[in-house]
């Protein structure tokens, strides 16, 4: 889900940029217009769940690079097992990462895409 924050900046440079900041940006009317009047999300902070485990992030639209990512670790380990829940704890978000990916990719060339963009088009002409 999206949270915290969503960049957004019109690609010609036109309208400018801006961030929104709200336990969720997207549903702000801010967000809404600047969508509407061309602006694009460029970075989003998200909190993905996968298998109990949360990370908090922030996205890179273009170049789906992470920064800031919060990931769980074991609480009770001490040592190296510390290390060890950390690293397997960025290995799952990794995975988890590859999946969201993926995810995508199969809705944007599958055969309900131009369902969702229909739709897409249809919110983007609607009224505020």
């Amino acid at each position: 889900m999206f949270a915290r924050t969503l960049a957004l900046e019109c690609p010609l440079g036109e309208s400018g940029k801006g961030t929104l900041s709200a336990e969720d940006p997207t549903r702000l009317p801010e967000a809404a217009q600047a969508i509407r009047s061309g602006k694009l999300p460029r970075k989003a902070g998200l909190t993905l769940v996968r298998h109990g485990q949360q990370y908090e992030l922030t996205l890179q639209a273009e170049t789906f690079a992470v920064s800031g990512a919060k990931v769980q670790t074991d609480d009770d380990a001490v040592g190296r097992e510390i290390q060890e829940s950390r690293i397997e704890s960025l290995r799952h978000l990794w995975q988890t990462l590859g999946l969201l990916y993926q995810t995508f990719c199969a809705r944007r060339i599958g055969e309900a895409w131009s369902t969702d963009l229909g739709q897409m088009r249809r919110w983007l002409k609607s009224p505020a």
